[in-house]
């Protein structure tokens, strides 16, 4: 037997007091005299015995109607045989953003809300759990009935996506023993691998309560992203967007519209065909800021999440590009020397300021015949902090001196010196130097490209990750690019002096000057929620505390710090939870601006249908997982299972029965 409200059991004390006044309820008796009273003794000796038996009575119904009410407010019940296998009931409701989608009965969510409501009216197990995808650490307690009504009435979207696994993950968590859990959601293909549903616990039982969409329509922007950094505040520049119609309906005349610091500068229309995915350029002429906050969006309903891309662009106002050389380089000098946007400076290899070295966004190694041990060393954590190299071998060099400085920053080995002249015949227009050079990704066959006189071939290696960029006749390699994920290494395999032609070739001058644009290391567009992000610090102020604060219009976060090789990461830890512009300030100080989106993971909102969920359970014969049909009444579907045996209404009907008893007894006293 158990209680819905053992509380009420309390009350039995209540008992006491028909006991109370049945102990003190002390007559006073008047004497009166008779001169024969022997007969009186006698009638009054048989009638206080009958007396007491029904004033015995009376207490005895009084005692058991007040237990019956007692017990019939504690709501008593024997549990049936799935309740008593399983103590604990969980009741999932997602609340990921596709459940703002639409069905037959309105919002998925709202429906959602409504069965676990029914379910909750249906059940008498005491220990009721409601999760959500937020995963909350109260969620984690038991409530009663009217608890978890209010608890889910108040559910709200949220930007938390959960795998089916980490649901059960979590179940498990709380408790060790059989459980029985209800799933309530839209089962995305994309978040629900039906594997994860087969479980060797057989005492613990799964129920899926699956609620579909009406249509299944969404139109998302994917991502955004540049081709070519923004150096410099006056020039147009293109930012491209992804857009993908994930239904299976044809879209016209989608309008997408960007806006930068609230200012709105261009719009595009274009179609998409069903599941089509679309590259869509949109220009714009950066202004005279050093923070940019942009945001490209579209029109779509009822899915909304997905509509917005919000990113940040912090304009680089210099490059610092250096020169190491034995003697400088005249034509590498004219490139830098009359940019606005670049300083170039020039170090002698003998007299090197590390310090200066270290600031810089590009270091190109000139002509140099030998290197001290203590440049290679700082060359790689040069390179792994963030900077880009620019090798260029001098004439007959010592190529094991070359490789030593190769090896530490993983590129390819110089193998031998070839004293011939040979052209280059393939460009690698792919790579990111060339983004917007060319109008097209194929050149024209009679295009002239220049030629050398002599180079290093290079020795194959599966070890190293590399880009071609400039390929001889031959095959051999003239310029490669190596990225090691946070700095880069370019590797020219000839000098660069006036018998190679490619001084004088316009490639030269474009090559070297993107290579300085590339070198900057544009930061991330924009983070994703809830991705556990780490955001490397471009610059700090180290006259002011390492307190760093995420803020937007309504949002003021201290945030998380952590130093990796010396430098210094922003942790995120969840932290962010509204995609927007945020900016980034250490005490008043601005450093930079960044923008955190929703995960795009939900924008395809193609379900699991009812027939699939059947099938999958009915071929694995999953015996502690069934399905309850959103079409039918979860009502209707609870009645099925075994009930619990409620005891409350008999307890009331035995109530008045006593309490009849009593006036009853009352009435034969008196009589």
């Amino acid at each position: 037997m158990r209680y819905q409200n053992p509380q009420f059991l309390y009350f039995l004390f209540a008992i006491a007091i028909p006991i109370i006044i049945h102990l003190f309820n002390l007559r006073k008796h008047k004497t009166v005299y008779f001169s024969n009273i022997l007969f009186l003794k006698q009638v009054k000796s048989e009638k206080r015995k009958k007396n007491k038996l029904k004033q015995l009575l009376i207490l005895l119904s009084r005692i058991l109607t007040i237990s019956a009410i007692v017990f019939a407010f504690s709501k008593p019940f024997i549990p049936s045989k799935e309740n008593q296998e399983s103590s604990n009931l969980f009741i999932y409701i997602d609340n990921s953003f596709s459940m703002d989608h639409i069905s037959e009965k309105g919002r998925l969510l709202d429906v959602a809300k409504e069965k676990g409501i029914e379910i909750l009216e249906n059940s008498n197990n005491p220990n009721i759990r409601v999760i959500t995808n937020n995963f909350n650490s109260t969620e984690n307690l038991i409530k009663n009935k009217k608890e978890s009504k209010d608890y889910i009435l108040n559910i709200t979207t949220s930007s938390k996506n959960r795998k089916i696994l980490d649901v059960f993950q979590k179940v498990e968590s709380i408790t060790s023993e059989s459980y029985t859990l209800f799933v309530i959601s839209d089962f995305q293909k994309i978040n629900y691998n039906l594997n994860d549903l087969i479980n060797n616990d057989s005492s613990s039982k799964r129920i899926l309560i699956p609620i579909s969409t009406q249509t299944n329509n969404n139109i998302s922007i994917d991502t955004c992203y540049l081709k070519s950094p923004i150096n410099t505040n006056g020039n147009s520049n293109i930012i491209y967007a992804r857009i993908t119609n994930n239904s299976t309906r044809n879209e016209e005349d989608i309008s997408i519209n960007l806006k930068i610091n609230n200012k709105h500068k261009t719009q595009q229309i274009t179609s998409l065909l069903s599941n089509e995915s679309k590259e869509i350029e949109l220009s714009f002429t950066s202004v005279d800021e050093s923070h940019l906050n942009g945001v490209i969006s579209i029109e779509d309903h009822p899915i909304t999440f997905d509509n917005k891309i919000y990113f940040s662009i912090n304009v680089n106002s210099e490059i610092k590009v250096c020169q190491i050389s034995d003697s400088e380089n005249t034509y590498i000098k004219k490139i830098y020397e009359n940019e606005e946007n670049i300083v170039y400076t020039s170090q002698n290899i003998n007299q090197l300021d590390y310090n200066l070295l270290s600031t810089q966004d590009l270091i190109i190694l000139n002509n140099i015949l030998h290197f001290s041990s203590g440049l290679i060393d700082f060359l790689e954590t040069y390179v792994n902090n963030g900077g880009s190299v620019c090798i260029i071998p001098a004439k007959e060099a010592d190529i094991d001196h070359y490789n030593l400085l190769l090896q530490n920053l993983n590129t390819n080995l110089f193998k031998k010196y070839i004293n011939s002249q040979i052209n280059i015949s393939k460009i690698n227009l792919n790579h990111k130097i060339f983004n917007n050079v060319f109008s097209s990704k194929t050149l024209r066959k009679d295009i002239h490209l220049p030629s050398v006189n002599q180079y290093y071939s290079l020795q194959n290696s599966n070890k190293v990750i590399k880009e071609d960029i400039f390929t001889f006749e031959n095959g051999d390699k003239f310029l490669n690019s190596y990225n090691n994920e946070k700095g880069e290494t370019y590797l020219f395999t000839s000098s660069i002096s006036e018998g190679n032609s490619f001084t004088k070739h316009a490639l030269f001058v474009t090559t070297l000057y993107n290579m300085a644009l590339q070198s900057v290391g544009s930061e991330n567009l924009y983070y994703t929620i809830n991705k556990g992000n780490k955001i490397k610090f471009k610059k700090s102020n180290m006259n002011l505390d390492n307190i760093f604060h995420l803020k937007s219009e309504n949002t003021d976060i201290i945030t998380e710090n952590l130093i990796e090789n010396k430098n210094l990461y922003l942790s995120t830890h969840n932290q962010i939870q509204q995609a927007n512009h945020y900016q980034l300030t250490q005490e008043n100080e601005l450093l930079s601006c960044i923008s955190f989106n929703y995960s795009r993971e939900e924008s395809n909102t193609e379900q699991y249908t009812e027939s699939e969920l059947l099938n999958f359970i009915n071929l694995n014969n999953i015996e502690n997982t069934s399905i309850f049909l959103s079409d039918l009444n979860v009502n209707e579907n609870l009645n099925k299972l075994d009930k619990d045996k409620e005891y409350w209404k008999l307890f009331i009907l035995l109530s008045l029965i006593f309490i009849l008893i009593e006036i009853l007894l009352i009435k034969k006293i008196q009589s």
